[in-house]
């Protein structure tokens, strides 16, 4: 058996421009769903395991995300778990809906930085992931 871990992209991945690195922490955090569901100690466990080596990022976010607040390329990148990258192509990529419209509009600057609202990161997000599972 050869995992699919390691191939760039994947075809049968709803999100083919999730990369293999996004593919695992997307089915890891399915595993964590259910294992909260049906022992929600021994997920706890895993998680105060998992925090002490400084990996978070499966943890549950509990703070509430203020739609207008202003974010980086980086911290946009992190709200919706994908790669600055994905977060600069986002905003140079037309709407299919409305091709006077980029998928993520820009916001303004701060110094060098690119800056995004929160609510459009999120909007954006979900556009993609719509119309990824869409096809």
């Amino acid at each position: 058996m050869t995992p699919d871990y390691d191939k760039q992209t994947n075809p049968r991945w709803p999100n083919w421009l999730d990369n293999p690195t996004q593919r695992a922490r997307t089915v890891a955090r399915m595993y964590r769903a259910h294992l909260r569901a049906a022992r929600p100690d021994l997920c706890d466990q895993a998680d105060e395991t998992a925090s002490q080596f400084g990996e978070t990022w499966m943890l549950e976010r509990e703070e509430p995300i203020d739609p207008d607040r202003e974010l980086t390329t980086a911290e946009a990148a992190a709200l919706v778990n994908v790669p600055p990258q994905r977060i600069r192509e986002w905003a140079c990529l037309n709407r299919r809906d409305d091709p006077n419209r980029k998928v993520l509009p820009r916001f303004g600057k701060r110094g060098r930085e690119t800056l995004y609202l929160a609510g459009q990161v999120l909007e954006a997000a979900a556009l993609v992931r719509r119309h990824n599972t869409g096809r």
